[in-house]
């Protein structure tokens, strides 16, 4: 049994007219900054290894990079509409017309953007006055550049690609002119007011839908204007988190997730595990179980998984005498198996922001991620034990199905070997992966065209990635308010006073990360929530390490959770059927992972004691 269906992962998001020159200027500068992204960490490995040479500042550009993308990228992702967004209320967008309150959303988020416009001029202008260089060269405030130009072009395309009406572009740049000039001008006597009426209006339209990245840096432009701190500390606190060290991983990771899709990837691994499991009682829920992991894995991402694989696992389910329910219920649910599983980014994510070592962090996930496959392989062997369906084992088509995705199978190894044989730094590690990907589907497979298709692909990476890091970047205002304000420290305070024991914080911390992860995007709740749980569990003893994992986890069941789980309404999108269908689907699985959850919740050895090997 095969899946012959291509994989096309390609989102209908039509760029404007106005744009599109924009957005094809943009797009090369993105191409230029990856392929230096890509060449650099390759180059300084194989430097080390050969003859130990090296370019000079190799370490600096590469972060750079990562900043330069990660703006420019932002301007993409505006013109595309494709930011990352909560958007609680298009929950209820057939009964409630919001289309009244868009033009001043608009123009709070524009309003937004040329207010860190402003900061990010006044940060270039500072640093105009200091010898701070790039590889002895190129000035740093040249390099910081881009902020201020990113905001504005972000301000601009918002306008331009929400709206058409030259009066409805003038009212929001004239209300967006208004709200800056106010906050420059208002005496000290009204900041208190205007910063709460504003931060009550940055929330509200956050949750109508509203940019992330707008309600992060919003919220932070608000509080320290609110304790008298220069509004340029926000642009610094930006320029800092996107040029640590270890940050260009995640946009190469993406890059070779995105190359992989495209080229079909998840389709021969998928045919390899049908092959060698579709005779076997509750094969194919086997395959579908294994197939979704490797690809959120891959992508980090599980609602690309639903929407990539739902429409070709689902007939193969059918097809074995499945009832339709279960097989629903089954791809929603494993949408988020390979969450823990690298190279995922939100495990490196968790990492920067809890400052833990990236490798153990997979380490002990792998054990955790591996039980949670079984617990739902162990559902659907049980339940296909009972259907008639019947397929024999055809060692040829088996062994043809390795043969074709042999290069597939390279990707375990190249990263075990990397990351985790200490031959390879993280980014060098990523950069080999990408690398490898891009060989793999242009000439090994052929699926993709270097010249023509490799560079959409390099593209569209951008934008997934610019989507991530604009909110990573902007939050770290936020999060820098939060360490001055010693919030962490207070939290922490509160906490232990009414929680004396650990078990009940625990369980308490696993209530409010159920209900995190069923209102955010898995990257939202990392930089919003990780700082501040991190301190509390260490005032109770737990490893970051062990943390890490139990907040993964619980994101993993919040996508399923009733009534506003991401994957609940991706899967209603994707097999179109009434939201109230796909959450009696998804009830079993959802107590399974109750069970999962609370296990390496409770019994910490699951996941650090693998640490223990290594």
């Amino acid at each position: 049994m095969q899946l012959n269906e291509g994989l096309d992962l390609q989102v209908d998001q039509s760029t404007p007219e106005n744009n599109r020159f924009l957005f094809h200027v943009i797009s090369f500068l993105c191409l230029i900054f990856f392929a230096a992204m890509l060449s650099i960490p390759l180059v300084e490995a194989a430097g080390r290894k050969l003859g130990g040479f090296s370019i000079s500042g190799a370490g600096n550009w590469v972060q750079h990079c990562v900043l330069w993308l990660g703006l420019s990228a932002g301007v993409l992702t505006s013109i595309q509409k494709r930011h990352l967004s909560i958007g609680i209320l298009k929950i209820f967008e057939k009964h409630v017309t919001l289309t009244k309150l868009f033009s001043i959303l608009c123009s709070l988020n524009v309003s937004i953007l040329f207010f860190l416009a402003l900061a990010s001029m006044i940060l270039v202008r500072f640093q105009m006055d200091s010898p701070e260089n790039i590889a002895g060269w190129l000035p740093l405030w040249l390099a910081q550049a881009v902020m201020p130009g990113a905001f504005l072009l972000m301000g601009w395309v918002t306008i331009s690609a929400y709206t058409k009406n030259l009066r409805t572009r003038l009212f929001i740049l004239g209300i967006a002119a208004i709200v800056c000039l106010i906050f420059l001008t208002a005496p000290d006597v009204l900041k208190l007011p205007l910063t709460l009426t504003f931060l009550v209006a940055v929330i509200f339209f956050a949750l109508i839908g509203m940019p992330i990245y707008a309600l992060l840096g919003g919220v932070g432009c608000l509080l320290f204007y609110a304790a008298d701190i220069p509004i340029a500390a926000l642009p610094v606190e930006t320029y800092r988190i996107m040029t640590q060290p270890i940050l260009p991983s995640i946009p190469l990771f993406a890059l070779a997730g995105t190359v992989l899709a495209a080229g079909g990837a998840p389709k021969r691994l998928v045919n390899l595990i049908l092959a060698w499991t579709s005779w076997l009682p509750g094969g194919p829920a086997l395959a579908t179980v294994l197939g979704c992991a490797v690809f959120t894995a891959i992508t980090g991402a599980s609602g690309v998984t639903i929407l990539a694989l739902g429409s070709l696992l689902l007939p193969v389910l059918i097809s074995a005498n499945y009832g339709e329910k279960f097989s629903i219920g089954l791809l929603t649910s494993s949408g988020s198996l390979g969450l823990l599983f690298p190279p995922s980014l939100p495990v490196i994510l968790y990492g920067v922001y809890a400052h833990v070592a990236i490798d153990k962090l997979f380490i002990a996930a792998f054990v955790p991620g591996i039980l949670l496959v079984v617990f739902v392989n162990v559902m659907s062997i049980f339940k296909g034990s009972k259907r008639e369906f019947k397929t024999s084992f055809n060692l040829k088509a088996a062994v043809r199905s390795v043969w074709l995705a042999k290069g597939d199978l390279v990707f375990p190894f190249l990263i075990i070997f990397g990351l985790f044989g200490g031959f390879f730094t993280l980014v060098e590690t990523a950069a080999f992966t990408a690398l490898w990907a891009i060989l793999l589907e242009t000439v090994f497979h052929r699926q993709l065209n270097f010249k023509t298709q490799i560079p959409r692909t390099l593209v569209e990476a951008s934008i997934l990635s610019g989507a991530l890091l604009i909110v990573l970047g902007l939050a770290s205002g936020f999060l820098s308010y939060m360490v001055d304000m010693q919030i962490p420290y207070h939290a922490t305070e509160w906490v232990t006073k009414y929680i004396s024991s650990k078990y009940v914080f625990l369980l308490v911390l696993n209530i409010v990360l159920l209900f995190v992860g069923a209102v955010m995007d898995i990257y939202s709740a990392i930089v919003i929530v990780v700082p501040l749980i991190v301190p509390i569990g260490l005032a109770f003893g737990i490893n970051p390490v062990h943390l890490g994992v139990i907040f993964l986890a619980n994101l993993e069941l919040g996508y399923l959770t009733p009534p506003i789980g991401l994957n609940l309404f991706l899967a209603s999108l994707r097999f179109k059927q009434p939201l109230l269908n796909i959450w009696k689907t998804v009830l079993p699985f959802l107590f399974l992972f109750l069970i999962w959850v609370l296990l390496i919740t409770y019994l910490p050895f699951l996941s650090v004691g693998m640490m223990e090997f290594f």
